[in-house]
């Protein structure tokens, strides 16, 4: 009902909708600048700050992670610390530690802290049903061709191949084996699209070098941002 009225109200900038309010659920003042959320119901906020830990926090980290902190607490809800380690190449336990350390010092308390490797088996599970359902396709397009075709929206030479093809190249590129590794998982969305990252992006790659700091050498291949992003938002909620 909190919600329903919320919404129905019509908020935007500083307006939300007045309940009666108990402990629970009356929400300090507004802080100079910032927008209340359309909808939002105390207790039922959820956000995130999704660093890679590839690198130390600058400013603009900063900004992301205060953000995200304020909503969570002024409506009494969840702040997820997720580290998007899904770049073993990049990443370091060195910068996931100063990550967590840096947070603290700006007086940043996640209420709990997840790893979208973790998510790994589910998010590998999901690009598969895509390629069951027909929706991605497994290309081998040098990558320099790969991002002028892109530019020029032209189609991959393998976005028509079939189902059985697409999924037999994802599970060489798993394997891990040296034939999979100039193959790639793209979405098959639009490549005529004016918005260039609708222009079949690229979902999973394989990277069997590096071990990952903290599965190993137990995976392979791993999902890019585009793909394991939404997918561990919705299951967080």
């Amino acid at each position: 009902i909190r919600q329903a009225t919320q919404l129905a109200v019509g908020i935007t900038g500083n307006d939300e909708a007045v309940f009666d309010e108990d402990e629970y659920t009356k929400l300090e003042p507004l802080v100079a600048g910032m927008n209340a959320l359309e909808g939002a119901t105390p207790g039922q906020v959820v956000t995130r700050f999704p660093p890679e830990p590839s690198g130390y926090l600058h400013v603009g980290h900063a900004k992301a992670c205060l953000l995200n902190d304020y909503y969570a607490r002024r409506y009494r809800g969840r702040l997820i610390l997720r580290f998007d380690d899904t770049n073993p190449s990049k990443e370091k336990e060195e910068y996931q530690a100063s990550i967590i350390e840096d947070l603290a010092k700006l007086g940043v308390k996640p209420d709990v802290v997840t790893f979208t490797s973790d998510y790994f088996p589910t998010i590998r599970g999901y690009a598969e049903r895509l390629i069951e359902a027909g929706n991605a396709f497994m290309d081998d397009t040098p990558q320099e061709q790969m991002q002028q075709e892109r530019m020029d929206r032209v189609e991959s030479v393998h976005r028509n191949q079939t189902v059985k093809e697409t999924m037999d190249k994802f599970k060489l590129m798993c394997s891990g084996k040296a034939e999979g590794a100039k193959w790639c998982l793209r979405a098959k969305i639009d490549m005529s699209s004016v918005n260039g990252t609708m222009r079949d992006p690229v979902l999973f790659r394989q990277n069997a070098a590096t071990a990952h700091h903290r599965s190993g050498t137990m995976y392979k291949a791993y999902p890019t941002y585009d793909l394991a992003c939404p997918i561990v938002d919705s299951l967080e909620g």
